[in-house]
C-alpha cells in the first residue's frame, strides 16, 4: 500500500523546516522570558505583538506563541482586547511570590547539593566572582542579572526535578516587575551581600546543604525585603 505521506518527505530539506521554526519560537520565548526575569518590563506594561515582532526582527507567529507560553506560566496576563501585559504589583501578590520562592528555591538547593560535582562547583565559584564584579560596575546591571540567573539555575537544574524547575521559572517570571523596582539599588550600599553567593558555594562544597539552603533563601529574600521596607 502506498504511503499517503511519502510525497511530503521526498525532499530531505523539507524535514528540517519544523526544526527551524521551533528554534525561532524558542529563541523568541527565551528573549522575552529573560527580559521579564530581569525586570526590563514595568508592572502593567502592555506588550504589543507587532511591536515585539519588529523589535525581534521576526514575524508575529513566534511572538504570539511566546506570549501564550508566558501567560500559561503567569509571567504575563491576558487582557480582554486580546493583548497581554505584565501583571500589576499588589502587596498580597508580593508576599505570596516571596513565600513561594523562599520555600521552593531553598528546598531545591538542598536537593541539588549531592548532585553538584567539581565542574559545576567551579562554574558556580566563577559566576559568584563575576556577579560581584559586575555589581560594582556602574553599567554592569544587565550582566549581573544574567549571571545571577545562571548561578541560581545551575544549582536548581542539578536537583533533577523538572517539575520544580518549571515552578521556579514561573516564579522568576512573576518576580520581574518587582525586581525592576529595586534594580537601582544593585550598585549602592543597599546592594545584596556579595558573600551570599560565595558562601552558598562553600556550603555546597562542604556538604552542608542545609546551610546552602539558608544562604539561597537570604539571597532570594533580598529584593522582596527591600520592597517591604519601601512600603
Amino acid at each position: 500500500m502506498k504511503n499517503p505521506d511519502a510525497s511530503r518527505t521526498s525532499d530531505p530539506l523539507e524535514a528540517f523546516q519544523p526544526i527551524v521554526r521551533q528554534s525561532v519560537n524558542e529563541a523568541v520565548y527565551q528573549a522575552l522570558s529573560n527580559k521579564l526575569m530581569h525586570g526590563e518590563y514595568r508592572a502593567g506594561q502592555v506588550l504589543g505583538i507587532q511591536y515585539l515582532a519588529d523589535a525581534l526582527g521576526t514575524s508575529t507567529m513566534p511572538v504570539r506563541e511566546a506570549l501564550r507560553r508566558l501567560v500559561a506560566q503567569q509571567g504575563l496576563e491576558p487582557l480582554p482586547n486580546g493583548t497581554t501585559r505584565v501583571p500589576l504589583i499588589t502587596e498580597a501578590r508580593l508576599h505570596d511570590i516571596r513565600r513561594a520562592r523562599v520555600l521552593i528555591e531553598g528546598m531545591v538547593t538542598e536537593w541539588a547539593g549531592p548532585h553538584l560535582g567539581p565542574k559545576a562547583l567551579a562554574q558556580l565559584e566563577q559566576l559568584a566572582r563575576e556577579i560581584t564584579q559586575a555589581r560594582r560596575t556602574p553599567k554592569g546591571i544587565a550582566s549581573s542579572l544574567e549571571k545571577n540567573r545562571l548561578f541560581h539555575f545551575t544549582i536548581y537544574g542539578a536537583a533533577q526535578s523538572p517539575v520544580m524547575l518549571a515552578l521556579i521559572e514561573s516564579l522568576w517570571l512573576q518576580s520581574g516587575a518587582y525586581l525592576r523596582e529595586t534594580r537601582e539599588l544593585l550598585h549602592t550600599k543597599e546592594q545584596p551581600a556579595d558573600q551570599l553567593h560565595e558562601s552558598t558555594v562553600k556550603a555546597l562544597r562542604a556538604g552542608d546543604f542545609g546551610k546552602a539552603r539558608q544562604y539561597i533563601q537570604e539571597d532570594v529574600s533580598w529584593v522582596f525585603d527591600r520592597l517591604d521596607l519601601a512600603n
